[in-house]
């Protein structure tokens, strides 16, 4: 949010396809990695699924640097360069996972559109003047980004200062996440 004539607080808050791609490849075939931080497998859950001409001990090896590379896209939101794209250097430097991609991008893409969708509003406003009205004055200028991931379970784990990763089902359920949100807020004010 911004405020003429002064710096606000900025929060973003939704899917990312690049991580959820990331996520898709990892349950898909069934990679055994364990992931900063740690997420259960996705909701609903897909199939394994090996195509032909992927090795999945090479994607399993190269899957958490990749994984690195897809939060750092994330929770800065750059337009060009996704860690998904094929032709990218993140790829590049990943033939294993750049295989996995072109092989399940386009079912990671369906499955993305059909059940990541946000599903619901953080009462984000009313966090930020709450902290505001505790603290008896303006939050400093902070920006947040919360990335949805549909996942199983529930999980909010901030990765950043300004990071954060949370799972549907926590998001959707305002007696966690208000009180999860004020605490980062409460830290960044």
């Amino acid at each position: 949010m911004r405020f003429a004539g002064r710096e606000s607080w900025q929060v973003s808050h939704g899917t990312n396809q690049t991580v959820n791609t990331a996520l898709f490849i990892r349950d898909t075939l069934a990679l055994s990695v364990d992931t900063v931080p740690e997420l259960p497998g996705l909701d609903p859950s897909v199939p394994v699924v090996v195509p032909a001409g992927v090795d999945r001990a090479a994607a399993a090896e190269e899957w958490l640097g990749w994984w690195a590379d897809v939060l750092d896209y994330a929770r800065t939101e750059l337009p060009s360069g996704a860690p998904d794209d094929p032709t990218g250097p993140s790829l590049q430097l990943r033939p294993a996972l750049r295989a996995a991609v072109l092989a399940l991008g386009a079912a990671a893409a369906e499955y993305d559109q059909r059940h990541a969708t946000s599903r619901g509003a953080l009462p984000i406003g009313e966090v930020v003047r709450g902290v505001e009205n505790r603290i008896g004055r303006y939050v400093r200028p902070f920006r947040l980004v919360i990335t949805e991931v549909p996942v199983q379970g529930l999980v909010w784990e901030r990765m950043t200062d300004s990071h954060v990763i949370a799972s549907q089902r926590f998001l959707s359920d305002p007696a966690r996440s208000a009180p999860a949100l004020r605490t980062v807020v409460e830290s960044l004010a």
